[in-house]
């Protein structure tokens, strides 16, 4: 029924100290001296009498000293008493808690009239109503970023504005980071009764944490609707034939729940007109790649959305994607010879048909780099100061460059080219080789990732190793790479390989010549967390901003627009990762506790019960005041007998 522990139970070995008054009283007592008196007998009554009063003091007082020392002692211990009757009590111990508040975007989903989120914050509104004066409370959300400014120790309530206009957080912590962080606030009340609550619907495709304080879970929405759509991977597809103003988006749908879907509603909207539609049907728990169709409208940046229609959850129910689109793209190429065949018909489809102007390494000045969007350097000679600054005049205005390398490279060339995309290059190999690794998450990767290809072999190539990102390669050597807005082809591209001959190849370069003509990533996959460089920039919600360090962290789905004001402005698409899209629960820590859909009765259950240093120290005053108070009556009352 009853439990006592101590929060400093090595301090309890002072409680010894309380025998010191008692071997005080036992060892310096002194023996009164023998004086020789008369014999009378009322004065032998009279001492007898007078020792027996004082020997009773004497033991009462002795009591109350040992008792004041043993109660300091035990307060000092933290002597913290838990008894069931306590927990039957309305009342609780004053208790330190951590409310942790699941914003990720399942959060979102409608749960009847409301949303999980809003459920969510009338579960912490019952906290407040439990808690008392003598509690402390911790708010804390998935934001890292928001728990670091807002995570203050709150007495008796959380203030509603703290977490009323709380949006979703597309960057979830992990609930190992989130536990972490809570114990180390709750630490700092120094109150030994501690909890952490966690509000959340417990969608999640993991929930595995371990927490030294008493973790409990306030499921939201127990009736939840197994059914969800998402949209992801829009990607604008390359017309390499045709050359009209057709595009066509290719997009990712997938249904997380377990039941198939007739008649999904998916459509294109561009600059907020919806442009294309189209029904699909997708069985549960799969995923197909469709693509939709639609005519652009004007030349330039084109930016939108691929979406279906899903009203159980939203937040993923829209893909973004930005490109630019160019009838006839401004190309230069920088040679001392002609261009092998292969390479001179990529770059005429990507033109438009039109040949691309050749320029000698001898001809490049500063003047000729504002006429063309796309610098491809095939036998570009020696490295000269002037070749050098021309490069460094294309990296400054962020214009697009890519090294094509034949069957010969200088040492000067390959020190070159191994300084500006971090690798070594080293030997020309000529045993064949076949293509063994595309890049999934490079938006010119991606379009042939999942393609079958006839045509893998590779002739010949340049060997390379470092720390450059590959793109595309061969038993661990990288083919192709890129790095900010310039790439580099590996394989050697005077030398026919049987992989020029697949479709594969030209969807690839014809993608990545656009990419890199565009002023930013045209297609790249950007996610929120993710971080851009730019001078200004507008955000989705349109807000214009000017950015000193020229960094940012994007941090909401949408387009973005950066360096509106400058000739290399461009659109950037940033999605959510699909983290909380599969409706089904996570399974729960085994020591975490899951209270009932009457959740209040159950809050403020105190692990180690009521703190008793408080009441021992005003008993031990007490004591204290009792002995003040009885030596200074037993001082007057032995005057009053002396007195005559």
């Amino acid at each position: 029924m009853f439990q006592l522990s101590f929060l400093n139970a090595g301090l309890l070995i002072f409680a010894s100290a309380t025998i010191i008054p008692l071997l005080i009283w036992l060892f310096a007592k002194k023996k009164p001296p023998k004086v020789i008196f008369p014999s009378l007998r009322f004065i032998k009554i009279s001492h007898e009498q007078e020792r027996s009063r004082s020997k009773f003091s004497s033991i009462l007082l002795l009591i109350i000293r040992m008792l004041i020392i043993l109660l300091v002692v035990l307060s000092l211990t933290r002597p913290l008493l838990n008894s069931t009757l306590l927990k039957k009590s309305k009342k609780h111990a004053p208790t330190a808690v951590a409310v942790i508040l699941d914003n990720s975007y399942s959060m979102d989903a409608s749960a009847g009239l409301k949303t999980r989120l809003e459920l969510a914050k009338e579960a912490i509104g019952v906290i407040n109503e439990r808690a008392n004066a003598d509690d402390r409370l911790i708010f804390l959300c998935r934001d890292i970023d928001f728990n670091r400014l807002n995570s203050q120790i709150h007495i008796n309530e959380i203030p509603s504005e703290l977490f009323e206009k709380l949006s979703l957080s597309l960057q979830p912590a992990s609930w190992q980071e989130l536990i972490d962080f809570a114990q180390n606030r709750l630490a700092q009340t120094r109150m030994p009764n501690r909890e952490i609550y966690i509000i959340s619907d417990l969608v999640e495709s993991e929930m595995d944490f371990k927490s030294e304080i008493p973790v409990s879970i306030i499921e939201i929405d127990r009736e939840k609707d197994a059914q969800n759509l998402s949209i992801s991977r829009a990607l604008p597809q390359p017309r390499i034939l045709d050359r009209g103003k057709h595009q066509s988006i290719s997009f990712r749908l997938s249904n997380h729940g377990d039941r198939d879907m007739d008649e999904v509603l998916v459509q294109a909207v561009v600059d907020d007109i919806k442009l294309a539609e189209k029904f699909l049907s997708v069985k549960a728990r799969e995923s197909i790649s469709e693509s939709i169709e639609f005519e652009l409208r004007h030349e330039g940046w084109q930016a939108g959305y691929i979406e279906v229609l899903d009203e159980s959850l939203e937040a993923d129910n829209r893909s973004y994607f930005a490109f630019e689109y160019e009838e006839f793209p401004r190309i230069a190429v920088i040679s001392e010879s002609a261009l092998p065949a292969h390479l001179a018909n990529i770059i005429r489809i990507f033109g438009g048909g039109k040949a691309p102007v050749m320029i000698s390494p001898q001809s490049l000045n500063r003047q000729i780099i504002d006429d063309y969007k796309l610098f491809i350097f095939h036998d570009f000679g020696e490295v000269s100061p002037r070749f050098r600054d021309f490069i460094t005049r294309l990296d400054e205005e962020n214009k697009g460059s890519l090294f094509c390398p034949g069957s010969t490279l200088s040492a000067e060339q390959k020190s070159y080219l191994s300084s500006r995309f971090d690798i070594r290059i080293g030997e020309r190999s000529t045993r064949e080789s076949r293509l063994d690794f595309i890049l999934k998450s490079h938006p010119s990767g991606a379009l042939i990732a999942d393609k079958e290809l006839k045509f893998r072999e590779i002739s010949s190539f340049w060997q390379a190793e470092g720390k450059g990102a590959q793109i595309l390669g061969s038993r661990g050597y990288p083919l192709a790479m890129e790095k900010d807005n310039s790439a580099l082809w590996l394989w050697d591209s005077s030398e026919f390989s049987p992989f020029f001959s697949d479709p594969a190849y030209v969807v690839f370069a014809y993608s990545q010549m656009r990419t890199l003509s565009s002023a930013v990533k045209s297609g790249a996959l950007f996610e929120a967390g993710d971080k851009v460089r730019a001078s200004a920039m507008i955000l989705p919600s349109m807000e214009a901003i000017t950015l000193a360090d020229r960094s940012f962290t994007l941090t909401e789905p949408g387009i973005y627009t950066l360096n509106p004001e400058s000739a290399d402005a461009g659109k950037i698409a940033v999605n959510i990762p699909l983290n909380d899209s599969d409706p089904f629960l996570a399974e729960l820590p085994k020591k975490a506790r899951k209270l009932s859909e009457d959740f209040a009765p159950e809050l403020f259950v105190n692990r180690f019960g009521r703190e008793l240093s408080r009441l021992l120290l005003l008993i031990a005053l007490a004591l204290l005041v009792l002995e003040i108070a009885l030596v200074k009556l037993l001082e007057r009352s032995s005057q009053q007998r002396r007195s005559p």
